[in-house]
């Protein structure tokens, strides 16, 4: 969960071991990621009923990356379609962790 909300349901998926960008990650963690990406779109799916599903991955900090990590964002689409760009507000710990509770019973 982020508190940077860009769409329904913002979700950051990353793996165990840091690694700076997608060419560090190795095969098999990168199978484990994507069926973490496929489970988290698939809870966002269930609890919010988007009219899409929004997935992006930034690496270092000429793709607007500010700490270079892999992590990938899984967003539902915003009833008009799309996802915020630019500077949002940034929720609550309080209302993140309800939408956590949400989320939760539908990841695997």
């Amino acid at each position: 969960m982020t508190r940077e909300q860009r769409g329904r349901g913002h979700v950051l998926v990353v793996p165990v071991q840091h690694r700076q960008t997608i060419l560090d990650v190795t095969p098999s963690e990168a199978s484990a990621l994507i069926g973490q990406v496929i489970a988290a779109a698939r809870a966002i799916d269930e609890v919010f009923g988007r009219p899409g599903i929004a997935v992006w991955q930034n690496n270092g900090l000429a793709a607007n990356q500010t700490i270079p990590h892999v992590h990938f964002h899984v967003a539902g689409t915003l009833p008009g379609g799309d996802t915020e760009r630019g500077e949002v507000e940034e929720l609550s710990l309080e209302a993140t962790d309800a939408i956590a509770l949400l989320l939760r019973p539908h990841l695997s």
